[in-house]
């Protein structure tokens, strides 16, 4: 990726930061220790909450097998227009609630997925919002699936042990701003 296009990606992310909660794309460390938990020889289905301008889907459709199914959940407008320029027809892009993961699973006839990446900025969403959505990821994700979410504070933290049954926590400095990486365990 060019100096170019991170700029422009910076400018689409201040311009959104109340759906998108940054103001620069993630970092290569941040990408790499978000999907570290993959298996992408498995993973049949994966969903991407939130997927901004891109960064995590492009490195997600390098890792994933050819079978494999990405679908992407952006309320963005703008960012679901730039996601549609990927052209790559393993990619779904959705223009829809997180919390709807059941219904556009169900057009698309996918019983379950694999694992779950997030980008979304739990700690700007309402809360009973991101009850919704966490309730949706876990109903959704296979046994033992994951759900892989990145956060820049803890404040969600205690809102994950409940619904998942193993929580880890991660950390990455190498991100603008440093980042914490729950990996959810179904």
């Amino acid at each position: 990726m060019n100096a170019r296009l991170k700029f422009s990606d910076s400018l689409n992310l201040i311009k959104s930061f109340r759906t998108s909660g940054t103001i620069t794309p993630s970092s290569k460390v941040l990408i790499k220790t978000l999907l570290a938990p993959i298996d992408f020889t498995a993973a049949r289905c994966i969903i991407e909450l939130g997927p901004g301008t891109g960064c995590v889907t492009r490195s997600l459709l390098k890792r994933m097998h050819s079978d494999c199914i990405l679908i992407c959940f952006e309320v963005n407008n703008d960012f679901v227009d730039q996601l549609a320029t990927l052209q790559d027809p393993r990619l779904r892009v959705v223009n829809a609630c997180a919390s709807s993961i059941r219904s556009i699973l169900d057009e698309l006839q996918i019983k379950e997925v694999d694992h779950v990446v997030s980008s979304l900025p739990l700690a700007l969403i309402d809360d009973e919002v991101v009850k919704n959505i966490l309730e949706s990821v876990r109903s959704n994700l296979r046994e033992g699936g994951r759900f892989l979410q990145f956060q820049y504070s803890l404040s969600n933290y205690s809102e994950l042990k409940p619904i998942f049954k193993n929580v880890k926590l991660d950390f990455t400095f190498r991100n603008m701003p440093p980042a914490f990486v729950y990996e959810c365990t179904k």
